[in-house]
């Protein structure tokens, strides 16, 4: 009897927002997330979000690793954070692990936690 391949190892789907969309109300995904646009509305996600430079989340996000280069105003749950340069971040953030290259972030509370 042959196993069926699980869903680790298989690619993750990968789901692109577009500059000029807007998405108001909750995003649940597979997998991965770039956001370009806006979104209105909490983003659950499987795999990775990319929140790029121009990019706005009003909500809160829970995935396994997120990259923020745009604006996130809302909580953070994630194994992965990597806070980009010019991003600006506002809520409470828990992480796995960490990687802050923002000059400019107000973390109201950080709590990192083993994932």
């Amino acid at each position: 009897m042959r196993k069926s391949a699980s869903q680790d190892t298989t690619e993750m789907s990968q789901t692109i927002v577009l500059n000029d969309s807007e998405i108001e109300g909750d995003i649940i995904l597979p997998g991965n997330l770039c956001l370009f646009g806006k979104i209105s509305g909490n983003v659950t996600a499987k795999g990775k979000v990319e929140v790029k430079l121009g990019a706005v989340v009003t909500g809160n996000i829970f995935c396994r690793e997120l990259e923020i280069g745009g604006v996130v105003e809302g909580n953070v749950e994630a194994c992965f954070l990597m806070i980009e340069e010019n991003a600006v971040l506002k809520g409470d953030v828990q992480a796995g692990k960490l990687l802050v290259r923002a000059v400019k972030y107000d973390i109201k509370r950080l709590r990192l936690v083993r994932k």
